[in-house]
């Protein structure tokens, strides 16, 4: 069965679309297999210190292993799992870089002050995902030194323009999608395209979790937003979605 990975940093929408994927039935996206703190295989989480072990002394045939559908019971028409930065680094080096017809999928996200402050929100609660269903959204405001947060978005970006470069001489299919245009019907006819998939019909169970205006995130408010403003990225302060 055709293989693909979703590509991208954490916090960029890796996990929405995996939920936009496997809302059809010809898609199975596996998940975070490489986290390194567990398994994750589609949210079954296993933490069991020897499969960790097993599974990094040989990533090339756990993942070999795993898109074959060991485990899974069904054989879907496309076999896919989600690879981040803080993931084995012999996923890079030799899975994707020397298998040229896996697809990739590889989702950014342009604000970084965005990105930034929902990384840092989720590790104070520990919820990473947020399906909306208790009503609440818990996002605790923020109070980093803005000179923190600038060199924190500048890593952010760096890893961006790193990464573009490499996708870029890769000879693998690659499908490039941008996070504030993932819950969009052109998307969803982008990745049913580029996928080769009729029928498509995509939906997630996801909703944002932090605040819409990026500047409400932080209790500093006025002092991000003044350093912010006076570097050129006012741009990043505004609504990430809408509005």
């Amino acid at each position: 069965m055709p293989r693909f990975v979703i590509l991208g940093q954490p916090r960029s929408g890796t996990t929405y679309l995996q939920t936009l994927l496997n809302s059809h039935p010809d898609v199975h996206c596996r998940g975070e297999l490489f986290d390194p703190w567990q398994i994750d295989d589609d949210g079954t989480k296993s933490k069991d210190p020897e499969a960790i072990t097993a599974r990094d002394r040989d990533p090339i045939a756990f993942f070999d292993r795993m898109m074959a559908g060991d485990g899974i019971g069904r054989t879907p028409h496309w076999m896919g799992a989600k690879i981040l930065f803080q993931h084995h680094p012999r996923l890079f080096s030799e899975l994707i870089a020397e298998t040229p017809d896996l697809v990739i999928l590889y989702v950014r996200r342009r604000n970084k002050l965005a990105q930034f402050a929902s990384l840092q929100q989720v590790r104070k609660t520990g919820r990473w995902t947020d399906t909306g269903k208790d009503g609440q959204l818990r996002a605790p405001k923020l109070s980093p030194h803005p000179y923190w947060a600038k060199s924190e978005c500048n890593r952010l970006e760096n890893e961006d323009f790193f990464l573009e470069r490499w996708l870029e001489g890769l000879p693998n299919p690659v499908l490039t999608l941008d996070y504030t245009s993932l819950p969009s019907p052109e998307t969803y006819d982008k990745v049913a395209t580029f996928l080769a998939m009729t029928g498509a019909r995509f939906s997630s169970p996801l909703r944002k979790q932090g605040q819409n205006r990026i500047l409400d995130r932080f209790e500093n408010a006025d002092e991000i937003g003044a350093h912010f403003t006076a570097i050129g990225k006012a741009d990043w302060l505004g609504a990430e979605l809408g509005g």
